[in-house]
Formats: structure tokens, sequence, C-alpha cells
């Protein structure tokens, strides 16, 4: 089973190593934004299908249920500091905490980057970019922990679904 922390090491590896290239400083903020969103992932499908049904069908469909996109446009929108009208009505709430702000706001950033990263050959990163996405991913990481069990269980709801209000 992919294990996000490991991913984060593999970026932290790569962001470190003496003199890195252009293309292991690539891989290394595209891999720090992928040990958030596995981490993501795998909070969701064990808190909705159950960490001990790791192997079933339903478990592989919720972890691949998640689309990039909506997953951005949503941290987006939750990372103020009051909800809007719609997000309110749908999180029965009319704000996040601080820890799911963190989460939300490093998301966000760190899809925008990987997307530089993967996609923009005229983007020039500093090994500091590296490092810093893989400090970023980690605090996120470590942000998400922290979220109030049913809080959290809401946002990764709507992370995943396409809510109608």
């Amino acid at each position: 089973m992919l294990d996000p922390l490991e991913l984060l090491a593999a970026a932290r590896a790569r962001a470190s190593g003496p003199a890195p290239r252009d293309a292991e400083l690539r891989r290394a903020i595209s891999t720090a934004y992928y040990a958030l969103f596995h981490t993501t992932l795998k909070l969701a499908a064990e808190r909705f299908v159950g960490a001990a049904q790791s192997g079933t069908a339903a478990y592989a469909l919720v972890y691949r249920g998640f689309a990039h996109g909506r997953m951005k446009e949503i941290c987006r929108a939750i990372d103020r500091p009051v909800l809007s009208q719609r997000h309110q009505a749908l999180l029965q709430r009319t704000g996040v905490s601080p820890a799911a702000r963190e989460f939300a706001s490093a998301f966000a950033s760190l899809q925008e980057l990987r997307h530089s990263a993967d996609y923009d050959p005229q983007v020039v990163f500093r090994s500091s970019d590296a490092v810093d996405a893989c400090d970023a991913a980690d605090l996120a990481i470590q942000a998400l922990a922290t979220i109030n069990a049913a809080e959290l269980a809401d946002i990764l709801a709507l992370l995943l679904v396409d809510a109608r209000t």
C-alpha cells in the first residue's frame, strides 16, 4: 500500500541532495504535493470505509473518487475566515478551524506549484523552492492530524462529493 510519508521522504531526498538538477527539483515539488494528496485520500478512505477494508473495492472507489481540480476549488472556498453561504449550508458551520484552513491553503498552493513543476518548462526552481514545498506538505499533513474528527469528516466528504444545496 502506498505510504504518503514515504513520498514526502523521497521528495525531501530529491530536494536536499547535493546540487540537485532541475528535474530533481521538479520531481521533489510534485512528489511533495502528492504526499499531501495521498494522505488526504487515505484519511477519507479509512474514515468512510475503514482501514481494515483497504483491500476492498469500496476502499479503492473512495480513494480513487477524488478529483484534483475539485479538491483545489473546495480548499480555496474553505480557506477564509467566514465561509460563503453555500459552504456554510453544506458544512453546517460558519467557518472551519485554523488547522483546516492551514491544510486547505497548503493544498491549493502546492497543487498550483505542482502544475508549474510538471507543465511549465520556463519556470526555474531553486533548491529552496523544493524544500519549502516539502515543508508545506509536512505542515499540512500535521494540520490534518489535528482537525477535530467530525470537522475532518465533513471536509473530506465535501472534497469528495459534488454536493447540492
